[in-house]
């Protein structure tokens, strides 16, 4: 039976300047593309205020979770699920920052102790810490321009693979093109998670993250169009 994996959208919520009608999630359809054409099943993952049933993680055998702008509990449910079940993760853009966000929460919760639950221990420090705590930086010069229909190549540069990690494993190579838009990075002296990518601007700026053997993001949108299936096939593997 094909693997069923969650396509994990991004949210609106919440927004008191406009109506009840805009608390929204988005899927996105290239998202979906992508992970059929991988040999999986793609299923929305649908949260409610902002929170998924637990019971609704058992749905999935692994984990895509699209750009966005803002992390909502969904996203560290999925993220726990994934790292406490072994089941595969690819996180694109937001969704790769989301793997430093988690794992920077979960080390500090850690650290000063918890009892209880391990994910209402993060919830709750991070309540606490509210804009106080921060995992990400940003840059600049890496969001360009809306990405029009056929224009994608126009928002790609160079990203450095690096030897020896899933993502060079997936690709082959060293070198790849790939759409960028972003305001933020991980910064490399501030997690402990594998760096995979770099920018090929010489900026420093991170291209991508991974914990094996299960955990994969990159912060460029290989979704955008079908040069780099080999990223997708990661959440089909065995």
């Amino acid at each position: 039976m094909k693997k069923v994996i969650g396509v994990v959208p991004k949210g609106e919520l919440w927004n008191m300047e406009k109506s009840t009608m805009a608390d929204i999630y988005q899927v996105g359809n290239n998202y979906c593309k992508r992970v059929l054409e991988a040999g999986a099943i793609p299923v929305a993952v649908t949260p409610v205020d902002g929170w998924l049933p637990k019971e609704a993680l058992e749905l999935y055998d692994g984990y895509i979770v699209q750009g966005g702008a803002q992390f909502f509990p969904y996203h560290y449910q999925i993220m726990h699920d994934a790292v406490e079940n072994g089941k595969r993760y690819l996180g694109i853009c937001l969704g790769e920052q989301l793997i430093q966000s988690y794992f920077a929460l979960r080390r500090a919760v850690e650290e000063q102790g918890y009892e209880g639950d391990l994910l209402d221990a993060i919830f709750a420090y991070r309540d606490a810490a509210g804009n106080r705590f921060s995992s990400l930086e940003k840059v600049e010069g890496h969001r360009a321009g809306p990405m029009t229909r056929g224009g994608e190549d126009e928002a790609k540069h160079d990203v450095n693979v690096v030897p020896g990690t899933i993502l060079h494993r997936l690709l082959g190579r060293e070198t790849v093109r790939a759409a960028s838009f972003h305001n933020y990075h991980v910064p490399a002296d501030r997690t402990e998670l594998t760096v995979n990518a770099w920018s090929a601007r010489g900026d420093g700026v991170v291209e991508g993250v991974e914990r094996a053997p299960n955990i994969l993001g990159v912060q460029p949108h290989p979704e955008v169009d079908d040069l780099l299936p080999e990223i997708f096939t990661f959440l089909t593997e065995e």
